[in-house]
């Protein structure tokens, strides 16, 4: 017995602990060198040609503004046009997208397994890059439901004009002080940006994409088309980018875009449930190609993007592994009556508990609210009661992706949050949008461009799951 237990701590001690400590030690690292400040890219000496594309499956009540919104971006418009792809609706998505001024194209596809963003997205391109071939010169993907500040695209112009074949804005929320759920939500998008993005910018080194407001080359859609099929396309085409064109996912700081979090924890649980298993492959082929590839190209990124994505692996290990070894050895202990042993195990628990709560959570949180106070849109004190459960998010992320890797969720409608901080009102441009009963769906063609001179925005993998894109990766 003394010898099992000893292999069993040599796992636990030397090999799993490790791998646990390296992931954390990484995102620890980037939290204390918070005071760097990320890359600003200078104003673009020429205004390139943008392809906006949405994917969005019965988006009716949030479809209309996020079009408009874009509409009345401060880009000259006639250097971009918005793009709906409709895919597998059942409601009146692709009437309000086409009246609100974007180019409409629908899809319906009774197979179950294409019902992802991906398939929505391979369509699209293939019907853009038919029809308007090398009009265009970079895209921006946006999910059904995002907001984004005026300057987004001139934003990104800045980025691509320097050089960025592939970038992501500052992911902010439309509905950060609704509840504490979406509060918390919120804050891990943020402090992910704030922390790890920001410093992996300062430095030139890449990031991962997000589903919000994803830029990328035209040439990259022209030499791959749309290659991302599975429920992380977002998270892969930033493996796929990086592993086989070496093309780095810039983060873009001043390019805000504002998103729908989740304000109920059944939905918070079952985004992130719905993305393990896609994620989990994700790290298994592209994630252990990136940590190769670093010994032949001796870049950070590689090693950085394998970190970021092995944290889906870790959190099962968190959530397996750990309870049911530390809870053996106290009982074991307990059984065998060696109590200073027993009690040596149960200090380590706490103490290990209590840091990696206070300090990698809680602490992480707070200093990211106090960082990005100005950009919340909502008073920083409204924040409190997000910062201090924030270690409850991570119980409930951990256990999702457990999960989820270990099921194949499918997916479902996920009620729209149409209330706005009181913030965001003065960033963007509300709109008045006429309300509709439904009527006929339109048929496949693009309709013209309507004349759209008002605005008014998650992750909705456009065709069926939610791309939760940084998706959520990784406790960085």
């Amino acid at each position: 017995m003394d010898r099992f237990n000893e292999i069993l701590s040599i796992i636990n001690d030397q090999v799993l602990l490790t791998i646990i400590g390296i992931a954390f030690g990484i995102q620890l690292i980037y939290i204390l060198l918070f005071f760097i400040p990320a890359k600003k890219y200078p104003k673009a000496k020429k205004q390139h040609k943008f392809g906006i594309v949405i994917p969005a499956r019965n988006e009716s009540d949030v479809i209309a503004d996020t079009v408009k919104c874009l509409l009345a971006s401060d880009y000259p418009r006639e250097l971009f046009d918005v793009f709906v792809v409709a895919d597998n609706c059942t409601d009146n998505t692709a009437e309000l997208a086409r009246n609100a001024g974007a180019i409409v194209y629908e899809r319906s596809d009774p197979d179950p397994k294409h019902h992802k963003a991906g398939y929505a997205l391979k369509y699209l391109f293939e019907r853009i890059m038919d029809e308007h071939a090398g009009e265009y010169e970079a895209f921006i993907k946006f999910d059904a439901d995002n907001l984004m500040e005026r300057d987004y695209i001139s934003r990104m112009n800045d980025a691509f004009d320097a050089g960025v074949k592939c970038a992501r804005g500052y992911s902010n929320s439309k509905n950060i002080d609704q509840n504490i759920v979406a509060g918390i939500s919120g804050l891990w998008y943020i402090r992910d940006c704030r922390f790890a993005s920001s410093f992996r910018s300062a430095i030139g080194q890449g990031t991962m994409l997000g589903g919000a407001g994803m830029m990328f080359a035209a040439e990259i859609i022209e030499k791959h088309g749309w290659d991302c099929l599975t429920a992380s396309d977002d998270s892969e085409f930033t493996m796929r980018r990086l592993n086989q064109d070496k093309i780095k996912t810039m983060y873009v700081k001043d390019a805000i875009v504002y998103e729908d979090q989740p304000s109920t924890i059944k939905d918070t649980f079952n985004r992130y449930k719905r993305m393990a298993g896609a994620l989990n492959s994700l790290f298994y082929t592209q994630g252990i190609k990136s940590f190769f590839l670093f010994f032949a190209r001796w870049k950070w990124t590689y090693i950085d993007m394998f970190l970021t994505l092995m944290f889906i692996p870790v959190c099962v290990l968190m959530c397996l592994w750990l309870p049911i070894y530390y809870g053996y050895v106290l009982i074991y202990h307990g059984i065998m009556g060696n109590w200073e042993i027993f009690w040596t195990y149960l200090g380590t628990i706490c103490y290990s508990l209590a840091f990696a709560f206070v300090v990698m959570f809680i602490l992480q949180a707070l200093l990211a609210v106090a960082l990005e106070h100005k950009r919340l849109k909502c008073p920083a004190r409204k924040m409190m009661p997000a910062v201090f459960l924030f270690p409850v998010f991570m119980i409930i992320y951990a256990a999702a992706i457990t999960i989820g890797v270990f099921s194949k969720p499918k997916w479902k409608q996920i009620k729209r949050n149409t209330a706005k901080s009181v913030g965001i009102a003065d960033a963007v441009p509300a709109t008045e949008i006429a309300a509709t009963d439904g009527g006929a769906t339109p048929d496949n063609d693009g309709a013209p461009r309507a004349a759209a001179d008002m605005p008014d925005a998650d992750d909705v993998d456009g065709g069926s799951e939610k791309s939760d894109g940084n998706d959520g990766v990784g406790a960085e």
